[in-house]
């Protein structure tokens, strides 16, 4: 009797994802794919299918962290019918959770638009499914390989159904901007409208409204609350009257309904300042609060007040947080090399993943002054304060390198390493921007040989510094004297500068040259000149390049030596940045601005 191995994905998942304006929208729309993912293996388990991928399942977990993509094995019964019901779980939880939503904000839709929701609702789910059938232990290989390459093939075609209840003339949905709004039109004001933050201008589709109401406003930790999250901890340690009496003006103006109080939910660095952080920002509490529709005086009263003690004492915050994505390397690779073990070889892979991502949210939320996003199988996501982040990933990376060698011990399958980027930006950039910066960080993390780190960030003057080491080199560690050197005071700015002037009067990396030794070795000769002088003024001696982290003798070609300088430069400019984010008491030294 043959069995059949199953495989089944969910999404749209990046896109889905992405179409964010407020953290709640990101939030909510990671937590609904994991729901779905969590309804339709538990379809399948129901019809007795056996869990492979993930192979543990809790459906009492309300924060469920499953994969999009599911691996069942299907011993008895029709596979194809268990795709039905897998997909129709999902589809059906997805209408029924949205109509509810609907039917509990009515005072922000349009009756009008229903059955346009429900469209929008029922068509959102892209789900395919691919089998093949073995009958042996020594057939389970190929038929995965089968079953994988099907799933593929499937999903590059695309079923496209027209809209049946399209009603025209009306505005498209702010986060997608192709599904027609199903607000209400009229007066924005008070009640739910101010609740959700929904803009005056803001239109939602039926899932964005999904999305933004479907959680409690106050769960959601806002991205500037993480962000300037050493600052408020600083504040609390080194000014803790001046941080309460704006943290008591706070829950006054939370309980007239100008702000919101937000939910730690087990973060202690939350209740450093329980509330959104932008309005630590100068020019900001005064947006921030007209938004909120305070009137103006009252709102730069609350300014001059409350906030601007803070930023006498402690300087102004410096605004920018780390949207960390991280990723396992070659995963494929390892199921295709555990496949001649069985099920069971998969599953033990399974469960060491589902303990990987359970410690993902005790690394970033408990360890560091992080909020997690989503955690499910080798994937990661999610925002920390800029200060915490390298050390963040490096634990990251630690945790789960410890997951896959103890899960693949004996086995004689190389364990799969992480790729980790953090991508950095202003904490009042877009959700979907600093999404993009995060993906983009974790694509040059992974490069062409993985097990890779990197550090993108944007600066808002639009300058972008990047950088890349593979974790055997200690990346983190590498990143960390950096910024002691910058602490320190002993590699200026300008040193830095004047490589790059140097670095740009040199040929490139990509030039021939006919004498490369001799361009290498006028190069080298400048750098130890610019690094050996000695500054105007300044006490330090020279430094030479090994004590900055050059290895210009470990460089055998002039490309080579070119990438590394350049490399360099690039950290440098980097560790300059975050030597900037450490918060400080006035009068304590620290980067050059």
């Amino acid at each position: 009797m043959s069995s059949h191995l199953l495989l089944m994905s969910l999404g749209p998942v990046q896109d889905f994802i992405a179409q964010a304006r407020r953290t709640r929208d990101l939030w909510f729309g990671s937590h609904v794919l994991s729901v779905l993912s969590q309804k339709a293996a538990l379809a399948a388990r129901e019809l007795r299918a056996e869990l492979v991928f993930p192979a543990l399942l809790d459906e009492k977990d309300p924060s469920p962290s499953v994969p999009n993509k599911l691996l069942v094995l299907v011993r008895e019964g029709e596979p194809r019918t268990v795709a039905r019901a897998a997909r129709e779980a999902a589809r059906a939880h997805l209408l029924h959770w949205g109509m509810e939503v609907w039917e509990k904000h009515r005072q922000l839709v349009d009756d009008q638009a229903r059955k346009t929701a429900e469209e929008q609702l029922d068509t959102l789910l892209e789900f395919h499914a691919a089998w093949s059938a073995f009958s042996t232990a020594e057939d389970y290989p190929e038929a995965l390989r089968r079953a994988e390459d099907a799933l593929a093939a499937r999903r590059r075609l695309r079923a496209f159904t027209p809209w049946a209840h399209q009603r025209g003339g009306i505005h498209k949905s702010s986060l997608d901007g192709a599904r027609e709004s199903v607000l209400g039109q009229g007066e924005r004001r008070g009640g739910k409208w101010e609740r959700f933050r929904i803009g005056r201008r803001e239109q939602l589709d039926a899932l964005g409204l999904l999305k933004r109401t479907g959680g409690e406003p106050g769960q959601f930790v806002p991205v500037p609350t993480i962000g300037l999250a050493a600052y408020t901890a600083l504040a609390k340690e080194t000014r803790p009257a001046e941080l309460a009496a704006l943290a008591r003006e706070c829950e006054a103006l939370g309980r007239e309904g100008w702000l919101t109080r937000v939910d730690a939910g087990g973060k202690a660095w939350v209740d450093d300042f329980p509330f959104d952080a932008q309005v630590l920002l100068p020019g900001r509490w005064n947006t921030h609060l007209k938004e909120q529709c305070l009137d103006r005086e009252r709102a730069e009263r609350f300014g001059d007040t409350f906030v601007r003690p803070l930023l006498r004492a402690l300087g102004e915050p410096f605004p920018y947080v780390a949207c960390l994505v991280a990723d396992g390397d070659r995963m494929g690779e390892t199921l295709r090399a555990l496949a001649p073990r069985g099920s069971a070889a998969h599953q033990t892979l399974s469960r060491a993943l589902s303990g990987f991502a359970t410690e993902a949210r005790r690394i970033l939320q408990q360890r560091h002054r992080g909020v997690l996003v989503y955690a499910g199988g080798d994937d990661v996501l999610g925002f920390v304060c800029l200060p915490d982040a390298l050390r963040c990933a490096a634990e990251l990376y630690q945790a789960f390198a410890s997951a896959m060698k103890e899960a693949l011990a004996g086995s004689g399958v190389p364990p799969p390493t992480l790729s980790v980027g953090l991508g950095v930006g202003h904490v009042l950039e877009s959700l979907g921007d600093l999404l993009t910066l995060g993906r983009q960080a974790e694509g040059l993390a992974k490069g062409e040989d993985r097990d890779g780190f990197a550090l993108l960030m944007r600066l808002h003057s639009s300058r972008e510094y990047k950088w890349r080491a593979r974790w055997p080199e200690h990346p983190v560690e590498a990143l960390e004297a950096a910024v002691s050197l910058r602490e320190q005071g002993r590699l200026p700015l300008t040193k830095v500068r004047e490589v790059r002037t140097l670095l740009r009067r040199m040929p490139s990396r990509r030039a021939a040259l006919e004498d490369e030794a001799s361009w290498a070795r006028l190069l080298s000769n400048e750098l130890q000149r610019v690094l050996a002088r000695v500054e105007l003024g300044s006490a330090e001696a020279g430094l030479t390049p090994s004590e900055v982290g050059l290895r210009l003798e470990n460089q055998r070609t002039w490309a080579e030596l070119h990438a590394h300088v350049e490399a360099w430069a690039e950290r440098m400019s980097l560790a300059e940045v975050l030597a900037r984010a450490k918060p400080r008491s006035r009068g304590a030294t620290g980067g050059e601005s």
